[in-house]
């Protein structure tokens, strides 16, 4: 299932995102050979639509193609069939970044024998790019509260969210290995984002260490206690109003993301209360702790801070409509 090749495939370079599976045949690690030999693993396409890591390794290619990076490279580009059709993945088909556990399926063991491959290596540091669906700040995420995790972080933004919730995903698994983070660079194919990404790389491959310095500081470092999920059954929409769907938010609530929701602060409104859960990190359900419905209305019960709130119900129903969040630290 998983091809490995130690050189640039030319055609790779300047294709079409709708030819990779095509280029490339199925999920394939990339190692470029560097300077100094202990790899940056960097993991692209994991959701197929999330583009703007495929825009990022093409630049990067490029680069490469005549000289060699300060270290090696490895990269993973994951979920070609879903990308070349423009999707997360397809029907039927298991999350890319839900397979970083046990499992019997063929991704599983394809994940645990890219893990195997990268730590023959002792690799330096790994970087998950990703894309999501709503109106968020750029953001990196980690999976452990460490100096040298923060600091790879911190490169790329101020925000960063720690979580350890799901558990299934890449950077889990490689955190075990070397510092690691998810890089969340906003809505996919913005060239803004893909500029910013890249640039990212760049530092991460000439940086010699992981010391936290004064231009390190300034951080906002927040905690991912909670989902929120709706029933996948229920008709969504953004109007406010039940009068064509089952549950109806405010026709902006990602503007709500990385913002303090308020005690009685409304985010929609709900035919039935139990369509909508908070599910806490050992899934549970908290509901009433966050949210509370009168007459229809979705009200917080308390403060918190959301992340990844989405208006594209197709990824709320099949993960959730966006994470609840408590501010943990300030560096």
């Amino acid at each position: 299932m998983l091809n490995i090749i130690k050189h640039i495939p030319k055609e790779l370079i300047d294709c079409d995102i709708s030819d990779l599976n095509h280029i490339l045949k199925g999920p394939t690690l990339i190692h470029i050979e560097g300077i100094e030999k202990e790899p940056l693993l960097i993991s692209t396409l994991l959701h197929g639509n999330e583009t703007t890591s495929f825009f990022v390794l093409q630049k990067l290619l490029k680069d490469f193609e005549d000289k060699k990076p300060q270290r090696d490279i490895i990269f993973f580009v994951g979920n070609t069939m879903a990308a070349s059709q423009g999707l997360r993945q397809l029907p039927g088909q298991i999350d890319y970044n839900r397979i970083w556990k046990k499992g019997d399926a063929p991704e599983y063991k394809m994940a645990q024998e890219i893990y195997n491959y990268v730590s023959e290596f002792r690799p330096f540091a790994n970087i998950d790019l990703h894309n999501n669906t709503g109106n968020n700040p750029y953001y990196a995420c980690v999976n452990k509260i460490d100096s040298k995790f923060l600091k790879l972080a911190s490169l790329f933004s101020k925000k960063i969210v720690y979580f350890t919730e799901p558990s299934e995903v890449e950077s889990m698994m490689f955190s075990k290995l070397c510092p690691s983070v998810t890089i969340e660079a906003g809505i996919a194919g913005r060239e803004e984002a893909t500029i910013e990404v890249y640039n990212y790389i760049h530092k991460v491959l000439e940086l010699k260490d992981f010391i936290i310095t004064s231009e390190n500081k300034g951080l906002n470092v927040y905690h991912t206690i909670a989902r929120i999920v709706v029933d996948q059954k229920m008709k969504v929409d953004f109007n406010n109003s039940l009068d064509n769907a089952e549950i109806s938010f405010l026709k902006d609530i990602d503007d709500l993301n990385f913002s303090m929701v308020m005690p009685g602060q409304s985010i929609g409104k709900v035919i039935n209360e139990s369509a909508i859960k908070v599910v806490d990190n050992n899934k549970k359900d908290i509901t009433p702790i966050f949210l509370k419905i009168e007459d229809n209305n979705i009200i917080a019960e308390q403060s918190f801070i959301p992340s990844m709130f989405t208006k594209n119900v197709e990824v709320m129903k099949s993960d959730c409509l966006g994470y609840v969040m408590e501010k943990i630290l300030s560096v």
